[in-house]
């Protein structure tokens, strides 16, 4: 009995698919073995470790600094403070955490010389996640 490799109609050799199977298992199983994989008993115990020590996210709270216009003199306000200067800012933004963030809130009247001075101040004061929210009056 003599086997010929199967053709189609315009005479050219079909590639046999069961041998490109066969590769792509073996490079999947390749891959599955070599990958390193967190094991799930080291994620939960490291969310528990977390729980614990109470260090989670849900505890910090974005800081929002409002830049506003106050007796006709721009003014920083962080929660019921008032600051007049960027100076005075950075030095209350200091004594804050610095991992949540801030958030710098610009009234529409303020110059743009106090927005400036606000983000400038939260940068001065170490918090890398500075973000700028217009407020629209």
């Amino acid at each position: 009995m003599r086997f010929r490799p199967k053709s189609t109609s315009e005479g050219e050799a079909r590639l046999p698919w069961t041998s490109l199977i066969d590769v792509v298992f073996l490079l999947l199983i390749y891959f599955m073995l070599t990958s390193q994989s967190t094991r799930e008993s080291e994620l939960s115990s490291a969310l528990q470790a977390e729980r614990r020590s109470g260090a989670g996210a849900s505890n910090m709270q974005v800081q929002v600094v409002n830049v506003e216009q106050i007796e006709g003199m721009p003014g920083y306000r962080l929660g019921d403070r008032l600051m007049r200067t960027p100076a005075q800012l950075e030095a209350m933004l200091r004594q804050l955490p610095k991992d949540p963030g801030v958030f710098v809130r610009v009234a529409g009247d303020v110059p743009i010389e106090a927005a400036a001075g606000a983000l400038q101040a939260a940068k001065d004061a170490g918090f890398t996640k500075v973000s700028y929210v217009p407020v629209s009056m």
